[in-house]
C-alpha cells in the first residue's frame, strides 16, 4: 500500500500529518510514524519514506482490543502501559472506526519505542 492510498481518507488532519511525517521520516532515515488521535489512541505506520510505501499499520492503545492481533505490550518508564495491535485493513479501519476522530499530533518514532517496534514487527 502507498501513502497516496490513504492520504485523502476522511480523517481530519490525516493529509497534513502524513505529509509532515513522511518528510521528517525521510530526513531522519526512520521508518515509524506515529499519529495520535483525538480519542487518545495512536496509529503507527511503518513506512519506507523514500518510496512512500506503507509496510505495516498498528494500533497503540491503553485499552485491550479483542478483535485485533496483539503484537506487543509497551510500558513507558513512569508507568503508562500500551497495547500494540496489528491493523490488517488500514483503509477499512479509518473509514469504519475513526469517523468521529481527528489526528491531533504526529511524530517520527525513535529511541526506546522505535527499538521495541523493530523487535516486535520487523522481520
Amino acid at each position: 500500500m502507498k501513502i497516496k492510498d490513504i492520504i485523502y481518507l476522511p480523517l481530519s488532519g490525516l493529509k497534513e500529518s502524513l505529509e509532515y511525517g513522511i518528510s521528517e521520516a525521510e530526513y531522519l532515515g526512520k521508518e515509524f510514524i506515529g499519529l495520535t488521535l483525538s480519542n487518545g489512541d495512536g496509529i503507527i505506520l511503518r513506512v519506507n519514506p523514500y518510496s512512500c510505501d506503507i509496510k505495516g499499520a498498528y494500533l497503540m492503545s491503553a485499552k485491550r482490543c479483542d478483535d485485533k492481533r496483539l503484537i506487543g505490550v509497551f510500558k513507558y518508564e513512569g508507568g503508562n502501559t500500551y497495547f500494540i495491535y496489528e491493523i490488517t485493513d488500514l483503509v477499512g479501519y479509518i473509514n469504519n472506526k475513526l469517523t468521529n476522530e481527528r489526528v491531533v499530533y504526529v511524530e517520527v518514532i525513535k529511541d526506546v519505542l522505535e527499538d521495541f517496534l523493530l523487535n516486535a514487527v520487523a522481520g
